[in-house]
Parts: structure tokens; sequence; C-alpha cells
């Protein structure tokens, strides 16, 4: 049973459940949700696609791609936050995605041609073409409907590494559901956003790489 309690007296509750609690949590869902932008999380694929290469020929053409499908995108975000038409570089709001969206569909397509027409390494070229339907497709839906770019970039490295790794995956596929939870705590998605965002990357990946 328990009592009221007494002005002054602390509540054995509040012994339990720290004030900071919840401003932790707020840190760790910004940072997961920093650390997973998915212009890094698009520097990561490249790195693990000239990796698997081993060749150094893969690493000119992984940085050429990265200038091209991934710096002059969100160089173009940048000028836009700082011409004050956009909130910050994450784009929480969903009307505020369509010019970086067809921006970054441009880059990519130009990108992924140019690896085609030069022989790049094949998984380059694979990732390349998953960047460019995931990102085609989350166009699409924001037209009507925001979904969560994060959860979907990190939904198409986790199908990318359980191609190339198998069960090494885990820790990428593990990523998919923290992420998810750090956008819903952060209040940039719901539910049902950053799920959708996830199954998008899912199936461009699983597509391309079939």
């Amino acid at each position: 049973m328990t009592y009221p309690a007494a002005s002054g007296q602390v509540t054995p509750e509040a012994l339990f459940v720290p004030t900071l609690r919840q401003p932790r949590l707020d840190r760790v869902a910004s940072w997961v949700s920093n650390a997973t932008h998915p212009p890094i999380v698009g520097v990561f694929s490249v790195i693990i696609a000239a990796l698997v290469s081993a060749k150094l020929v893969a690493w000119a053409w992984g940085i050429g791609y990265l200038a091209l499908a991934v710096l002059l995108p969100t160089l173009y975000v940048a000028w836009l936050v700082r011409q004050g038409e956009i909130t910050d570089m994450q784009l929480p709001d969903r009307r505020q995605r369509l010019k970086p969206y067809c921006v970054a569909i441009a880059c990519m397509s130009l990108a992924a041609l140019a690896l085609q027409w030069m022989h790049a390494p094949r998984l380059l070229q694979q990732i390349a073409l998953i960047n460019v339907i995931q990102s085609a497709a989350l166009l699409v839906t924001t037209l009507r409907w925001k979904v969560s770019a994060h959860c979907a970039s990190m939904g198409a490295l986790a199908v990318l590494t359980w191609t190339l790794f198998g069960a090494g995956s885990l820790p990428f596929c593990a990523a998919v559901p923290a992420v998810a939870w750090a956008r819903v705590r952060m209040k940039r998605h719901d539910a049902p956003q950053v799920l959708v965002g996830a199954l998008l990357g899912v199936a461009a990946a699983w597509i391309v790489l079939r």
C-alpha cells in the first residue's frame, strides 16, 4: 500500500527514476540519429564495396562516386539550410525534402551511369543502383507521406552486409530497430513511418542484389 508524500519529502519512486533518465535517452537517440544519417551510411557502404573488391582502383571509383552522389547533394542541403529554406540537415518537414531528393536522384543517376559506362566494380555499381531506386521510392512516397530515410538507408545496408557476410551482418541488422527507435524517440517520425522506410530500403537492396 502506498501513501501520499508529505510536503518536502522525497517519494520512493524518485529514488529509482533519476531525473536525468529522459535527457540521457534523448542524447542517445540524437547520437544514433546523427551517426546513421543517410550520407554517412552511403559512405560506409562504399567503403565496404572497396574492401570487398580488394583493388586499389575500387577506392578511386568509390571516392569519385561519393563526390558526385553523396557530397554534392549534401552540400546542396547545407546551402538550403544556410538560405533558410529548410530547418536542418535532417529535413524534418516533408515538403522540404522534395528539392533535395530531386537533386540527389539526379546526382546518383549520373554517378550510376558513369560507373556502368566505365566498367567499375560490379558491387559498387549495384550499390549505386540501390541508392537510385531507394531515393526514387522515397521521393514518390514523400509526395503524400513522410517516411524515414534513415531507416531506409540502414535497411539497405543490412541487406547488403547480409548478402556479403551472412551472420556477420547481425550488428547491422540490429542497428535497423535501433535507428527506428531513435527517430521515433526524437519525434521525427512515428512507428509506421520508420517501418515503411526500412521496408523500402530492404526491398531496393533485395531487388538489386538477389
